[in-house]
């Protein structure tokens, strides 16, 4: 894959005449100068709203909105209408909660993130897969819990605090077996692989913009046809409706009817334009980069003494991101030391995944996260300061 650091001018500030090291994409991923155009070209040339208007602006900004859905439809290996947008991964998995009808028995896993996790295993009261001390999913127990009865199984992808991949191929399969639907968290893969959500079988999926270099405030529910017809909306108000009357209203058909008021079209336009990117750049040499990174992260850091990988050390297994433990160092702390001492900018803490941490019998963590801008060595800075911080123990 060529180099693309250029293409992002955040990379090119100097904090005390250092540059940056951006290590925490499986937060928010740094925006390149065609998604920051595209935000700007509505703000500067064509703010209006979409689906209201019949003037020049309006029809403009419904027609970039709408080239955002095929865009990102073509992207996944949708139908348009099975694109619905919502704010992002939390409110795409929130909305199949309160609107997916006869769902009464869920099966989740305990490595999910907050908003995978707190939905089903608490607000719905499912049954919770657990995981073996490495991290990987319990398939045994998978197979235990779906024999008990499950409507649906909601399930990550890739687990934001390991960056374990799961079998998802095997796991729908499994679910689709004992008769449950499927909801796929792929917030922390979309935007390091191809996800075609046909071959994967998956009956909905959920994801951000801004961990796929675009916008905040955006993201996707792919659902079947069949379910998304079945679903009522969440939130009523404007555009979501065909009609109005005093005493009843009709809804519009997917994806509308779940896209009630005006939306973040600056940000929907902006993800057109970094789905578009990602697209040209080609999904599978993204996948081999963030492979490469991976693979490096892992072998620089397993050689640093008094460092533990937390989570499996096959790179094969991983995807995005490498998380770690310094021994006797707290992980803010060690997260705070980098940022200070060269700009290395990374998460810790409990990586909305305290249920993991806790089945794991792991306290706060290190995570460092990479994308298509980050170069081998930004991570032989972050592997020469950490022996540096060893140093100081």
């Amino acid at each position: 894959m060529r180099d693309v650091r250029d293409d992002f001018p955040i990379l090119s500030r100097l904090i005390d005449d250092r540059p940056l090291v951006y290590l925490d994409s499986a937060a928010t991923s740094l925006k390149p100068q065609v998604v920051i155009d595209a935000v700007t070209n509505f703000y500067t040339h064509q703010t209006s709203n979409v689906h209201r208007a019949m003037h020049l602006m309006a029809e403009e900004s419904t027609r970039d909105y709408e080239n955002a859905r095929k865009s990102i439809a073509r992207f996944f290996n949708a139908d348009e209408h099975e694109v619905v947008f919502t704010h992002g991964t939390t409110e795409a998995i929130n909305l199949v909660r309160r609107c997916l009808p006869r769902v009464e028995r869920v099966v989740t896993t305990v490595m999910e993130h907050h908003s995978n996790y707190l939905p089903w295993a608490l607000d719905a009261g499912g049954a919770v897969v657990g995981v073996a001390d490495d991290g990987t999913l319990d398939l045994d127990d998978l197979q235990r819990k779906l024999s008990n009865g499950a409507d649906l199984l909601a399930v990550c992808h890739v687990s934001n605090a390991l960056g374990m991949v799961n079998a998802i191929d095997q796991i729908i399969d499994m679910a689709h077996r004992a008769g449950a639907m499927v909801l796929v968290d792929a917030a922390q893969s979309a935007p390091h692989r191809p996800v075609d959500v046909k071959a994967l079988g998956a009956d909905f999926l959920a994801c951000s913009a801004h961990k796929m270099l675009g916008p905040g405030g955006v993201g996707v529910l792919y659902g079947k046809s069949e379910h998304l017809e079945a679903m009522g909306p969440w939130l009523l108000g404007g555009d979501m409706i065909e009609q109005v009357h005093f005493d009843g209203y009709e809804v519009q058909p997917p994806p509308h009817r779940f896209e009630a008021g005006t939306p973040a079209i600056e940000a929907v336009i902006g993800w057109g334009a970094a789905i578009e990117y990602l697209s040209n750049l080609d999904m599978a040499d993204v996948q081999r980069h963030d492979s490469e990174l991976v693979a490096y992260a892992l072998e620089r850091l397993t050689q640093i003494d008094h460092v533990r990988i937390v989570g499996p050390t096959d790179p094969d297994r991983r995807c995005g991101s490498v998380s770690f433990q310094i021994e006797d160092l707290e992980a803010h702390g060690v997260a705070r030391m980098l940022s200070n001492r060269s700009n290395i900018m990374v998460r810790s803490g409990f990586l909305c995944a305290q249920p993991l941490h806790e089945a794991l019998d792991l306290a706060p963590t290190v995570r460092a996260s990479f994308h298509v801008y980050n170069r081998s060595d930004e991570i032989d800075a972050l592997a020469e300061n950490l022996e540096a911080i060893v140093a100081l123990i």
